[in-house]
């Protein structure tokens, strides 16, 4: 694969795969990064570009798993030896500190606005998809993505 045909096949890609990656990672300048690497990934692994059937989703599916990977080094773990060895007393306050996040994170829910929460209950409590939320709110694609912006907004405030 040439410079000339990687650049024409995944430049256009570029600002699609920088939402993607700002919508996981949080960050604008994370998500540059992270497209960045991704981008030499590619040009590393042209060969396997070649070979595939959907360029662009195989790039997708990279810059996915490589969000998902920076992600996984943020949170701290905990191992399950340790968590075997951990008190009953620990682990009923980390019980206890679940229950309290999970009732705070209900009263933030009661605060939002009804089509705001009714979104947000049908996109992470029922799984619902993006059809099936167009059609139980009776709005179109463009006002169901901003009604669950406008919340995730508002909850992080609150938060």
């Amino acid at each position: 694969m040439t410079q000339k045909h990687y650049l024409d096949l995944l430049l256009p890609l570029q600002p699609q795969m920088q939402l993607v990656a700002e919508r996981l990672l949080g960050g604008s300048m994370e998500a540059e990064d992270a497209v960045q690497e991704v981008f030499l990934n590619l040009w590393q692994r042209r060969s396997d570009l070649e070979r595939a059937t959907n360029p662009g989703g195989y790039a997708m599916q990279m810059l996915k798993n490589h969000c998902v990977s920076q992600l996984r080094k943020r949170r701290p773990t905990v191992d399950i030896d340790t968590l075997a060895e951990m008190p009953d007393e620990d682990i009923a306050h980390e019980a206890q500190l679940i229950e309290e996040r999970a009732a705070r994170l209900d009263s933030m829910m009661a605060q939002l606005p009804e089509p705001q929460r009714r979104a947000v209950e049908m996109k992470y409590l029922e799984e619902a998809s993006h059809q099936e939320m167009q059609r139980r709110l009776g709005m179109s694609s463009a006002n169901v993505y901003t009604t669950l912006s406008r919340a995730m907004a508002n909850l992080k405030r609150m938060i």
